[in-house]
């Protein structure tokens, strides 16, 4: 792809044009001449590049590319005076002819005179020059030969080495040349010298230095995209892109940074497609900006960016690309490629950013890194603005949601929390001293209300959560949450800042429960020693007050006498100077003042659940009926303990010390006395029964405490039945009722069957071994024993009769029962070992596994029976012995069957 020059061959050297031209191979060696031209033409000549200085090595007329440049300002110039040229590169020679005043002017304007540097790059040997306008030779240019290759004007052509070209026809001829001939000079070098260096052979055989075509390559040094032109002859971007040879200017010369190399491939039209094709791993317009104005000399402008957006992953925002400090949303600018620039701040969030809220993102973008956007977003405990310079102002978090105000974040970010509260908390300005919502709330600890305001007066409190109930006013407040709490006292004391602790209500509250108090209901006032009443004023929430100490006694203590629960509550030296049971003592004792002159008087009952009397007689009738009533009273008004050693007790039943049985409550020993207690009671007359041993049931003055006494018990807590034994032995749920019946009376026994101790595989009966002896019985009993065993009923004769029985013995009413509940898996055995028989068996037969053979379930014991013995419960019996065979079939038929001898 590389272009080939346009030649401009005309025939001002008076030569003739050549009608075929051949390869020539060209040595490689340099020299430097200098060219004086004294008029304008020629200066107007070269200035438009109308032509070209031909230079003519020896005879050969063998054309040589040449490089021209101006000695022109500060570059290469000649001292008026001396004529010497100044500006020269380290290691340059440059001749003159010695005419010292010769100099050519800048920016293309013509001079009368001139001087110009050419470098030519042939053998060495005589030089002829041309004049370019009139073809004539230039005198006195025989110039020594320069060797020096490194000079600047030279550099860019020291690559071909050796190097080609095509020269004229009829010219000499080398050795295996002559087959190149070709009708044109385009055709020999089309031909001889194509592709890359094509271009190299048409300026070396015709001297037309190639100017470039302002198309656009890559510069792989300075990584910038770069135009395809000489360096001498210098681009001007104002002359609609046309190559022409102007005079040096600084602000342009970057533009021409030499001829594209043969070998590089690239022909772009401008330089942003050169970009976009060569350097793509640069941004295009870094790039163009790059290949052209900044690629200008000092001072060199410097790269504004594209105003687009892109991501700033580390800090969550989108920056602009333009020069960081020129505005606050400015990142700096972006060179590399593989940075994604956006048109928009939006689009770059929602491509980049779109976990986060695009609101958000997009005002931290444009506020820039770090600073404020003057929104709000939702905090842990409210909305905050994103802010700088309030009070209350805090850093919104790259993840947080933005709200354009602090309704619109209370209502969707915050809206379980109150709507007052949480606006007045997101004001930047918000502090200690703040007004606050003006609502109230409540404050549990000190049972009250504070209004929500941050002024310096006694009901206001900042509320510290907006998750609070908020009422309008302190005594919605007080309805609303302290329902339990005396209102007129809460109100009180949330608008006078007082907790509910220090407001005395003078009403009553109470104390203890209702037990063991002196105290049950207390005053709500301080405590005082004028006030005995006061207990304090309530500091806790759900005590409730009572107008007054017989309200609070009455539906507070409905279990306590009500004029014991007034008086104590109001002053505890105070009584009712009623009546109450001593248990202990065994008497009724008067709620007064413990003196010595008042033996009746014992102070407040120990119990506030005390049953209360008016009199001593109504609380002996009440509580102490077994104690004879002169008794009672005597001793509840003297003073004297009836439980005392030497009192006959109350003759009534009660449980004794393990509550086994019963036992009467009388001395264990010693005569009746008249007016003995248990003469009154008769436990035996009431109960029904006899005592044993005599014929009577009753007890009479003068005779013997009966076996059942106990003696007096000092427990005045234990319950007494009187004369009945019925109801004390149901009392002890534990103990068969029969059983508890008999040991309690020692009476007639019970005739009913129990296990046997001694062996529970059979049952007996309680009753005596002979019942004719007992005098008990005016009639012949339901069980009839004789010498132990019993003769009557038939289906238990033979039953063993035993007196005694144990509080743990279970009676039956028949032997059958018994049976059944004792030995269930095998009853007909237990009744029969029970009456000492045995069973006669089924006759049936039954296998018997340990000898794995059948036999007969019977007792005989004959020879040559097969009886074993009567077949227990458990054990299935068959009717004949075919049967029982066949269910042990693997057994020989013969020895199935079991004999006692075989």
């Amino acid at each position: 792809h590389h272009r080939k020059i346009i030649l401009n061959l005309n025939n001002s050297n008076n030569k003739p044009t050549p009608t075929s031209f051949h390869s020539l191979l060209l040595s490689s060696q340099s020299v430097t001449m200098k060219l004086s031209f004294t008029t304008a033409v020629a200066a107007a000549a070269f200035s438009t590049h109308a032509s070209a200085f031909k230079v003519v090595l020896d005879s050969d007329n063998e054309y040589c590319i040449m490089q021209v440049k101006y000695a022109t300002g500060n570059d290469w110039d000649t001292d008026p005076s001396t004529g010497a040229i100044t500006g020269v590169p380290s290691g340059a020679t440059v001749l003159t002819d010695g005419d010292p005043g010769n100099t050519i002017a800048q920016n293309g304007v013509n001079d009368p005179t001139g001087e110009i540097l050419v470098a030519v790059r042939a053998f060495s040997g005589a030089i002829t020059v041309y004049d370019p306008v009139s073809g004539n030779v230039l005198t006195g240019a025989s110039l020594p030969t320069m060797t020096n290759a490194d000079l600047e004007w030279c550099q860019s052509y020291s690559t071909f080495a050796p190097e080609h070209y095509c020269k004229a026809d009829g010219a000499w001829v080398g050795s295996g040349q002559e087959g190149t001939l070709g009708g044109t000079l385009q055709e020999c070098c089309e031909n001889n010298h194509p592709a890359s260096v094509y271009n190299s052979c048409i300026e070396k055989a015709t001297g037309i230095v190639s100017m470039g075509d302002a198309s656009w390559y890559g510069d792989q040094t300075d990584q910038k995209c770069v135009r395809n032109c000489d360096t001498l002859n210098l681009f001007d971007p104002a002359s609609t892109n046309s190559l022409s040879l102007h005079s040096f200017a600084a602000t342009t010369q970057y533009e021409c940074t030499g001829l594209r190399p043969e070998w590089l491939d690239q022909d772009y039209a401008d330089e942003e497609v050169c970009c976009d094709n060569v350097f793509t791993s640069l941004q295009g317009d870094f790039c163009a900006f790059k290949s052209t104005e900044g690629s200008a000399p000092a001072p060199t402008p410097v790269y504004p960016g594209t105003d687009y957006w892109y991501v700033d992953g580390s800090n969550s925002i989108c920056k602009q690309d333009c020069i960081a400090g020129t505005s606050v949303s400015c990142g700096g600018t972006i060179e590399a490629d593989s940075v994604e620039l956006y048109t928009s701040v939006a689009n770059c969030c929602s491509a980049q950013l779109a976990w986060l809220p695009s609101a958000g993102c997009e005002a931290r973008s444009i506020a820039g890194e770090n600073n404020p956007t003057d929104l709000f977003w939702a905090s842990s405990d409210g909305c905050r603005e994103d802010c700088t310079g309030g009070t209350n102002c805090e850093s919104a978090p790259s993840s947080a949601k933005l709200y354009s105000d602090a309704e619109e974040c209370c209502k969707k970010a915050n809206n379980w929390l109150d709507l007052k509260w949480c606006e007045t908390r997101a004001a930047r300005d918000f502090s200690s001293t703040s007004t606050g919502t003006g609502q109230w709330f409540v404050d549990y600890e000190d049972g009250v209300c504070h209004k929500d305001c941050g002024d310096n007066l006694p009901e206001c409190e900042l509320a510290t959560s907006g998750s609070l109930n908020f009422f309008s006013s302190a005594s919605d407040c007080c309805k609303g949450s302290l329902g339990s709490v005396d209102q007129d006292a809460c109100v009180q004391g949330s608008t006078q800042g007082l907790t509910i602790s220090t407001v005395p209500t003078n009403k009553w509250y109470v104390a203890s429960g209702g037990s063991g108090s002196d105290q049950p209901c207390k005053e709500d006032c301080e405590t005082s020693g004028s006030a005995p009443s006061c207990g304090g004023i309530v500091a806790k929430n759900g005590i409730r007050l009572y107008d007054s100490a017989s309200d609070c006694c009455k539906q507070a203590y409905s279990w306590v006498d009500s004029d014991l629960c007034e008086k104590q509550s109001e002053n505890a030296d105070q009584h009712t100077l009623k009546w109450y049971v001593d248990y202990g003592a065994n008497v009724c004792k008067k709620d007064c003042a413990v003196v010595s002159t008042s033996p009746e008087c014992d102070g407040y009952p120990e119990e506030q659940s005390t049953k209360m009397f008016t009199s001593a007689s109504a609380c002996c009738a009440a509580k102490l009926s077994w104690i004879p009533k002169e008794t009672c009273e005597t001793a509840s008004t003297t003073g004297v303990d009836p439980t005392d050693s030497d009192s006959p007790g109350t003759g009534a039943w009660r449980k004794n010390d393990s509550w086994s049985y019963c036992v009467l409550d009388c001395k264990e020993s010693g005569t009746i006395a008249a007016g003995d207690n248990i003469l009154d009671v008769q436990p035996f007359v009431s109960s029904g029964v006899k005592y044993y041993g005599t014929a009577a049931a009753d007890l009479a003055s003068g005779g013997d405490y009966p076996p059942q006494c106990d003696g007096v018990t000092s427990d005045s807590s234990a319950t007494q039945y009187k004369g009945s034994v019925t109801n004390c032995c149901k009392s002890i749920n534990w103990v068969q009722e029969e059983v508890c019946y008999y040991l309690s009376t020692l009476g007639t026994p019970t005739q009913k069957y129990f296990a046997d101790p001694s062996d529970r595989t059979k049952c007996v009966v309680h009753q005596t071994e002979d019942t004719a002896a007992t005098g008990f019985y005016a009639t012949a009993p339901a069980v009839v024993c004789v010498a132990g065993k019993v003769t009557s009923p038939a289906d238990s004769e033979g039953v063993e009769c035993v007196e005694d029985i144990g509080v743990s013995t279970k009676l039956y009413d028949s032997l059958d029962d018994c049976c059944k509940t004792n030995v269930s898996w095998d009853v007909d055995s237990c009744k029969y070992e029970s009456m000492g028989t045995e069973a006669p068996g089924s006759g049936d037969y039954y296998i018997d596994w340990a000898i794995e053979q059948c036999v007969q379930d019977c007792n005989i014991e004959a020879t040559g029976s097969s009886c074993n013995g009567i077949a227990k419960s458990w054990q299935t019996t068959y009717g004949s012995e075919e049967t029982c065979c066949k269910q042990i079939s693997w057994v020989n038929r013969r020895d199935c069957l079991y004999y006692q001898t075989r």
